[in-house]
């Protein structure tokens, strides 16, 4: 059960109140960089510390069914400006991006609303003159590669990413060919992301 703060709990329980519970949005696209922090409200407000701008949008809470799918959210975001839409034409739809939903009450923003949050993740998106629609839930589990590698004896998994995070090889060499070979002679053998246990013929499962 989600517990708040004695403060949230008389302001819900209240019969009438003039204090507007909101709907906060914070959208993190998937280039990491691009954050929208959006309220469904009439102004603009201050929420830990950032602005949240008003924006017309919808939640359509997920339909029940029985065919066993995994349940989804709608968010409808307006498109008038086409702000949004220009984002997502770049970022292919940006189809991972993240989504944090809180529910606020404005008079009492300063309170603790970690119990009040939700986090979705864009499994979808379109667009149309008047709405960008996300469709938001958990992946299917079904559509995750398992395992997330593939295990290849003498051939370097981190090639793709020549002096990436993984990589790290920070010399001259302007290239990689992937193999224990070159890796030696870049000097960076420890960072080898193939398997070389695994030579030797045959197959084998792990």
């Amino acid at each position: 059960m989600k517990s708040i703060s004695s403060t949230l709990t008389i302001e819900k329980n209240r019969i009438a109140t003039e204090n507007p519970w909101l709907v906060l949005l914070d959208i993190t696209l998937t280039d990491g960089v691009t954050k929208f922090s959006l309220v469904a409200n009439t102004e603009d407000i201050q929420f830990q510390g950032r602005t949240y701008t008003a924006m017309p949008f919808n939640l359509i809470p997920p339909k029940e069914s029985s065919k066993g799918e995994i349940p989804t959210v709608t968010l409808e975001v307006c498109n008038v400006t086409r702000v949004i839409q220009g984002y997502l034409e770049a970022l292919d739809g940006a189809i991972g991006s993240g989504v944090v939903m809180r529910i606020v009450n404005a008079a009492y923003l300063a309170e603790d609303y970690a119990e009040l949050e939700m986090e979705f993740e864009v499994l979808a998106a379109k667009c149309n003159a008047q709405w960008v629609s996300f469709t938001l839930g958990a992946p299917s589990p079904l559509q995750k590669r398992f395992p997330l590698y593939r295990y290849i004896a003498m051939h370097c998994k981190w090639v793709q990413d020549y002096k990436g995070a993984e990589c790290k090889y920070s010399g001259p060499l302007p290239d990689c060919k992937g193999t224990l070979d070159d890796c030696r002679a870049h000097g960076n053998s420890r960072r080898f992301g193939g398997e070389p246990g695994l030579s030797g013929g045959g197959v084998r499962l792990v």
